[in-house]
């Protein structure tokens, strides 16, 4: 069997926090693999379950309610149809929960899944479910491909199984701390002020907490309960400090993870005492903007969303425009190579495979290839790291006047989409496999680079 590798679709609901952008690609590639026998992998945040004003629980009757909408949405439901195809020709599929799908973990949420394929029982039960407590280990062509989701290197976002999977779920699970953000800050940013950007910045808590500073800080104090505010502006008084409050219901070590990684970029970011009152005069109601210093604030505003924009890109798009090309960058971080080596040693494969960042990612060299899969949402264009102040003040100066990024109105702040995927294809010979990083296109597949992979030994 050939095998193909998604992640970070976000198949949502519908509703106003959507923000897959595949409807029409995504059954079209499914389609694309009817001829032959393929594995699909969709691995980890297939799904979106935190695009709601639920509460931020695991309900079984609320998440059956979520599973329903998902499924039947009208961006989601030819997908998923499509998918079925897919079965129907002989295939089969694995979804790897993620940590914006983990009610993917519970039985009654997979037979929903299954019933939207439009398919027989018999076919449908060809989707199986798998949890990511550990990497799914492929072999294609005689060649080793392990393949897993990421999150758990990243504190903010990594899943309790434990908890999740115990017959006591409702009282003991907690979501980690990057679900209450995209809850908390993000679901209200972009329904309430109409910010729909907020929904590209990685990761969720410093990145979208540094621009939503920078670009509309009076909107948290809206958002945020009073214990949060207090959190931000005592890290803003107390730049490098540790943090002396936490955003709730998080558990104290995902509240210390979330609020350190912010702390420590809040402290990289040179704010004047003048910029800090002023900043600290918005984020308080009782003051009442006392601190009136409009030029200070400006200051302030152009370094904190030049600073999450930069944790965003650094850590995430590495953004490749400084020559007007349309491309991201592909070249991973040392955290993501770092990551395979772990893996190459605890494993021996001789390719792995990962989503969660968002971002396509390729590497060659000594031990095992490296690819990211990347994601089907639309990616938000970044202006060059080397952008005078000038530049970035127009970029920002429209976002505040474009938050829901309306086409027409795209000058700078560009949305573009690169709907990319994983091919691993067994050589005739049995012997190796060939693996493709692609992108999916009007005109059908665009192969960005591609490797052989030998047989395992």
């Amino acid at each position: 069997m050939r095998t193909l590798i998604l992640s970070d679709l976000h198949l949502g609901n519908g509703g106003p926090y959507d923000i897959f952008a595949g409807a029409a690609e995504l059954p079209a590639l499914f389609d694309s693999f009817t001829a032959t026998p393929t594995h699909v992998v969709l691995n980890g945040d297939s799904f979106d379950f935190l695009l709601n004003d639920d509460p931020l629980a695991v309900d079984p009757r609320r998440t059956l309610e979520q599973a329903r909408a998902l499924v039947t949405s009208a961006p989601t439901a030819p997908a998923l149809k499509a998918l079925g195809r897919v079965l129907a020709a002989g295939g089969r599929a694995t979804m790897v929960v993620g940590n914006h799908d983990l009610e993917l973990a519970l039985p009654d949420v997979q037979e929903v899944i299954r019933s939207a394929l439009g398919q027989p029982a018999a076919v449908a039960s060809r989707l199986e479910f798998r949890d990511g407590t550990a990497p799914l280990q492929l072999e294609v062509g005689g060649s080793r491909v392990l393949v897993t989701h990421g999150e758990h290197t990243d504190g903010a976002n990594r899943i309790d199984y434990d908890s999740l999977l115990s017959p006591e779920r409702a009282n003991r699970f907690r979501y980690p701390p990057g679900s209450v953000l995209v809850k908390t800050l993000l679901n209200p940013l972009k329904y309430r002020h109409r910010m729909r950007y907020m929904d590209l910045l990685k990761p969720d808590f410093e990145g979208a907490v540094m621009v939503a500073l920078g670009v509309k800080p009076d909107a948290l104090k809206v958002l945020f309960t009073s214990g949060t505010l207090m959190l931000i502006r005592r890290l803003l008084e107390n730049r490098g400090l540790a943090p002396a409050f936490a955003l709730e219901p998080m558990d104290a070590v995902g509240a210390s993870d979330a609020d350190a990684h912010l702390a420590r970029s809040l402290a990289r970011v040179d704010l004047k005492d003048d910029e800090v009152d002023a900043l600290l005069s918005v984020l308080d109601p009782e003051k009442l903007n006392a601190f009136d210093n409009p030029e200070a604030l400006g200051r302030a505003r152009l370094k904190l969303a030049k600073a999450g924009f930069a944790v965003y890109a650094r850590l995430h798009r590495a953004v490749a425009g400084r020559s007007g090309t349309d491309y991201f960058a592909l070249e991973p971080g040392e955290n993501e190579l770092a990551e395979t080596a772990r893996l190459a040693r605890k494993y021996n494969p001789q390719a792995v495979v990962m989503g969660h960042t968002h971002a396509a990612r390729w590497h060659e060299g000594n031990g095992p290839l490296y690819a990211n899969t990347g994601t089907w949402i639309s990616l938000l264009r970044l202006p060059a790291p080397e952008a005078s102040d000038a530049e970035w003040g127009e970029y920002l100066a429209e976002l505040q006047g474009n938050p829901s990024l309306e086409p027409a109105k795209q000058k700078h702040a560009k949305l573009e989409q690169r709907f990319t995927f994983v091919e691993v294809e067994p050589h005739a010979s049995a012997k190796g496999a060939t693996l493709r990083l692609s992108q999916w296109t009007d005109e059908g597949p665009k192969t960005l680079r591609s490797a052989d992979l030998p047989a395992g030994s």
